[in-house]
């Protein structure tokens, strides 16, 4: 009905308040219609609107009847007399409801018969099942009876036979108990409970005999047995409580400790002696291949040694975990560690070692160990040892390949990070991060060497040779550390056994090379300064040379000024001291750097001298004319002026300058300022005639 209304379609008109669809929906109402167009269009609007629709289907109606009027006819002549063939079937249909109506009653009689004879049937098995398993129940209660009452007249080899077809019987017993609980009297159930225990009982009897007996093989059957009645967890509690703590007992306690010649180290080898003597049997037994194919098995290293050992070793020696003392500290938990290690070898089956990791005794042994305090502890020896060697001042030592003794007491301090005695496996990221700061405060302290004395710097004429000596030696030995990072963090590789542990340790290696790399620029510029700012006091004697030869009729110069001969011996006496120290690609980039700064300034004390010359010349010029109006050519001087004079010895101090830089392989074209400043000194003196 819902597709024919789908594929009917009206006739389409425009310009109506309504939507054509709207009737042909089979929830169609006028009421709801009305109320949906409420709001649309006015009553009178609506009416006109449903007027011109209705004309609209007329037309579309008489269209259709008039495009298929042939079926129409023949539909009209279909339908005459069909009436009364309807009435003439209707008779018979109504027999065949009736028959059909009474066909079904009889099946649904029959079908209810049948469900309540199956319903009585199925009751009478089950009650059939629950007699038979009363009677199996009260069978196997008066056999185990018997059985229990004969089994201690018999001798142990007969009674691990007897105890497995007990075992089996009890197992039956214990399923048809379970089927029949509610039949049984309180007499009976109590008999099941006593039964239940003096199984369990005498199999445990059976157990710890044939274990002092040596008897691998009944040993083996009782703990099968024991497996079969799902009693695997318990007896291995049984075997923890009655075999493993008594030989624990006596070994582990603190007057044994005492008692001990090597210490709890004494104790451990006492403790693994009993998996090779006392113990062995239990741990031989327990990993046959018999009892490791089982889905539940016995895991006696695990659950019964490893447990109780950690647990008396927790109560009874709590002393061997306090870190007050570092070395003691040390030597315990190593000899622990170790401990543990080879109690790790005796697990031979797939996953035992994993489980024993999971267990929360070693979660527990674990965490009494106050490793944070004991890193503490080391962290203020190491660091707080290289932190109270650091000085001011620096030490010359020149040792171990190092010059500062601060410097070798930073690399000693890494050595300490990893050093047996000091170093512990589970605190390798901390004691990688205490490595990374101490190179960064080396660093650091580096730089404040240089930085403090450039700052107490008093106001001298000479070079502060103690904080050129410093830095130069701050510089090899950073240098030095360096060249022996790489093996250092190959030492550090063997001791941390993680994979992928390589490039984690390299990467953070490369920041602290970096920081200790950038010490060099700073060292650089330390000396920089402290040399410029003696040879710029120097560099202000140019602004003398115009009184050395302003009137004082000296002779044409052909030497250097003195403060270019300070320069040139200062800086040589610097080379002769650092060339045997540093390596030539430092040296250069800290002349270049030097030169940079002396030449911007050079450069400027030189300009304004020239500047003053022709200022003053221009002067001159001005009052010789007033002078002598009458003759224009006595303003033209004769021979060399005292002006010439100076742009000569300029000259001259600017070739020696650069001789000088030239001698130190700068490379004085890159230098700032300098082609100005020698492009201004060659204009100066190309004009100028010597007579």
């Amino acid at each position: 009905m819902e597709k024919n209304n789908t594929d009917f379609t009206l006739p389409p008109a425009r310009g109506l308040c309504f939507d054509r669809n709207d009737f042909i929906k089979t929830n169609f109402s006028v009421d709801t219609f009305l109320t949906d167009h409420q709001n649309v269009a006015s009553l009178e609007k609506m009416r006109d609107d449903l007027g011109v629709y209705l004309k609209v289907l007329r037309l579309a109606m008489i269209e259709l009847i008039n495009k298929d009027y042939a079926n129409f006819v023949n539909l009209c002549a279909t339908l005459i007399g069909f009436d009364k063939a309807i009435v003439k079937i209707q008779v018979p249909l109504e027999q065949l409801n009736e028959e059909v109506v009474s066909v079904k009653q009889c099946l649904e009689d029959a079908m209810k018969e049948l469900s309540i004879w199956l319903n009585q049937r199925h009751s009478l098995l089950k009650k059939k099942q629950l007699l038979k398993h009363y009677s199996q129940t009260v069978n196997n209660l008066r056999t185990l009876e018997t059985v229990f009452r004969d089994i201690s007249d018999k001798n142990k080899l007969e009674q691990i036979i007897v105890a497995e077809r007990t075992a089996l019987l009890y197992n039956q017993l214990k399923f048809t108990f379970s089927k029949c609980e509610n039949l049984l009297s309180s007499e009976q159930k109590e008999l099941y409970n006593d039964i239940g225990g003096k199984l369990i009982q005498f199999l445990n009897t059976l157990l710890f005999h044939f274990w002092n007996e040596n008897d691998e093989n009944n040993l083996l059957k009782t703990l099968l047995i024991l497996t079969t009645l799902d009693r695997i967890k318990e007896t291995e509690l049984l075997i923890r409580k009655q075999a493993i703590a008594p030989l624990l007992q006596d070994i582990i306690n603190e007057p044994a400790l005492q008692r001990s010649k090597d210490g709890l180290q004494g104790i451990y080898t006492k403790i693994l002696a009993l998996l090779e003597t006392k113990l062995k049997l239990f741990l031989k037994v327990m990993q046959h291949s018999t009892l490791t194919f089982l889905a539940k098995k016995y895991i006696f290293l695990v659950n019964c040694f490893w447990c109780e050992v950690e647990s008396r070793i927790e109560v009874n020696l709590a002393s061997i975990f306090a870190p007050g003392n570092p070395q003691l500290f040390y030597k315990r938990y190593s000899e622990s560690i170790q401990f543990v290690r080879k109690l790790e070898e005796y697990c031979t089956a797939e996953g035992t070692v994993q489980l024993l990791h999971d267990t929360i005794e070693y979660k527990s042994f674990q965490k009494r160990w106050n490793l944070p305090v004991y890193f503490q502890i080391r962290f203020q020896e190491i660091a707080g040892g290289f932190e109270s060697s650091l000085k001011k001042s620096p030490t010359v030592e020149n040792k171990d390949g190092f010059i500062h003794k601060e410097t070798l007491k930073c690399w000693i301090s890494l050595h300490n990070c990893w050093s047996d005695g000091i170093y512990i496996e589970a605190l390798a990221h901390k004691f990688w991060k205490l490595s990374l700061q101490l190179l960064a405060r080396y660093a650091s302290w580096s730089t404040s060497v240089c930085s403090q004395d450039s700052m107490q710097k008093l106001e001298t004429t000479g070079i502060n040779n103690t904080l050129i000596h410093n830095s130069l030696n701050i510089y090899v030995d950073t240098q030095t550390i360096l060249q022996k990072l790489p093996s250092f963090l190959a030492h550090v590789e063997s001791k941390i056994p993680i994979q992928n542990s390589k490039s984690l340790l390299k990467e953070s290696l490369n920041s602290s090379i970096e920081i200790l790399q950038q010490t060099e620029s700073k060292i650089r510029d330390c000396i920089v300064n402290e040399l410029y700012d003696n040879f710029n006091i120097q560099l202000k004697q140019v602004s003398d040379i115009p009184r050395l030869y302003r009137k004082t009729n000296r002779s044409i110069p052909t030497k250097p000024c003195a403060y270019i001969d300070v320069v040139t011996n200062s800086l040589r006496e610097f080379n002769e001291v650092a060339v045997n120290k540093v390596d030539n690609l430092f040296l250069i980039g800290l002349y270049e750097a030097l030169f940079n700064v002396m030449t911007v300034s050079y450069y400027k004390y030189v300009e304004d001298v020239l500047t003053s010359v022709q200022r003053t010349e221009e002067s001159l010029r001005r009052l010789k004319q007033i002078r002598d109006m009458a003759s224009q050519q006595n303003i033209e001087s004769t021979g060399t002026t005292d002006g010439d004079k100076i742009r000569l010895q300029l000259n001259v101090d600017v070739l020696s300058y650069t001789r000088l830089a030239q001698s130190l392989s700068v490379e004085v074209h890159k230098v700032h300022k300098f082609n100005e400043l020698s492009s201004m000194i060659t204009e100066a003196v190309k004009n100028i005639e010597i007579k």
